[in-house]
């Protein structure tokens, strides 16, 4: 029943609605001037398909390339999980790319690259050139939301290209989405002021997930949590609903949610409150405490951060006092009956030797160190987290097959 149960749930994941966009990463060979008839164009541009649903491209949805260049040659290829390879190798000025060539789960990091050569037509009277757009449609053939790229020029007959300062190429562009998930409270976000290296203190604040519409959190993403201070204790808990589920607490720099416990419908009000306590350390330029939300990739996702504002106090330096000049001593002359001193060698000081502090603990499977107990503290974490994953999972197979 459990194998059953598992194939529904990855059947439900691909059926999912997905309104996935392209952005426009990189552009080349775009004419800032007026482009003259009969001139060749090449134009690169490099497309990803960022966002938090499970698919990278609806596959009912289709991406049109056009162009009115004379003798196009396009040639298009897809970027997945490391590999390259050509889909599109053609010479029309319509081309079109199949949502199912580009729907992929959303881990698989897809791209694609497209070249466009062409000259440049030739115009009876000046007119604006559309020369390359990129459109999704949806299954109806209707522009999906704002998803259209797009690169026009005004082009005059040959000979009649005024001489004035050419004006810009019109571009149209899919904004690039915001991929953080949280807000931060402002107001539970203390302290805020300097810190003086050595004392204990504990650096608070709250997450809110209300900015995705379909879901609270992606569940293939996941939040890290990242302090500087010495022997660094976190109290982490998820406010759901009106309900505080309080985790487990640990020590360490280092402190992860993995997504499926922050995923959930919109309507439950999800909340992450957070808190750290600890020592300050000195001499630090590194945030106190830092949050991210990382992509399947690992990745910090676009806009998703957070630094905490508190920071360590800096070490103000002493001044030296300028030196007086003192007389200079007038020599003593000693009598020939005075038998000369003995000289001795002035004894050089003898070295402090300041003792090194010992270093912070480690805990934990990080760069900072691996150790016995971090490997059993990791493995509690994650059996916690396999428990808190079926507890929510065998209720959705039980409505899905009947009992």
């Amino acid at each position: 029943m459990f194998r059953r149960g598992a194939i529904l749930i990855t059947m439900l994941l691909l059926l999912v609605s997905s309104a996935g966009a392209f952005f426009v990463e990189n552009s080349e060979g775009v004419p800032q001037g007026y482009p003259v008839p009969g001139d060749e164009l090449e134009i690169i541009l490099e497309i990803e398909f960022p966002g938090f649903d499970p698919l990278s491209f609806p596959s009912g949805d289709i991406l049109v390339l056009q162009t009115e260049l004379d003798s196009p040659q396009w040639r298009v290829g897809m970027q997945r999980s490391g590999g390259v390879n050509t889909l599109r190798q053609t010479a029309k000025s319509r081309e079109t790319i199949s949502g199912w060539e580009l729907s992929y789960p959303s881990g698989d990091d897809v791209g694609l690259t497209i070249h466009l050569t062409g000259s440049v037509p030739g115009v009876e009277k000046p007119e604006m050139v559309n020369l390359l757009s990129i459109r999704q449609l949806d299954g109806s053939y209707t522009l999906r939301e704002e998803n259209e790229y797009l690169i026009a020029q005004m082009v005059y007959p040959a000979g009649s290209v005024p001489s004035g300062t050419p004006p810009n190429p019109v571009i149209v562009s899919p904004q690039h989405p915001d991929l953080s998930a949280f807000t931060v409270s402002s107001r539970s976000t203390t302290p805020t002021g300097l810190l003086q290296p050595g004392e204990t203190t504990t650096l608070r604040t709250s997450l809110y997930f209300d900015r995705i519409p379909h879901i609270t959190f992606p569940t293939s993403d996941m939040l890290r949590l990242r302090t500087s201070l010495l022997n660094a204790t976190w109290a982490v808990s998820i406010h759901k609903g009106g309900a505080e589920l309080v985790r487990n607490p640990r020590t360490g720099y280092f402190y992860t949610i993995p997504g499926f416990e922050l995923s959930y419908p919109p309507r439950e009000n999800l909340g992450l409150s957070v808190a750290v306590t600890g020592v300050v350390p000195a001499g630090t330029t590194a945030p106190l405490l830092e949050i991210t939300q990382c992509g399947p990739d690992g990745h910090v996702r676009e806009g998703a951060i957070f630094t905490h504002p508190a920071t360590v106090a800096g070490i103000i330096p002493t001044e030296t006092p300028a030196p007086i000049d003192l007389p200079t001593p007038m020599p003593t002359v000693t009598p020939a009956t005075t038998p000369p001193g003995t000289e001795r060698p002035t004894p050089l000081p003898t070295p402090e030797m300041t003792p090194i502090p010992p270093p912070p603990p480690k805990g934990e499977i990080f760069p900072d160190g691996i150790s016995f107990e971090g490997v059993l503290e990791l493995g509690q974490e994650l059996v916690g987290h396999g428990m808190l994953f079926l507890d929510r999972i065998i209720p959705l197979f039980e409505q899905i097959t009947g009992g």
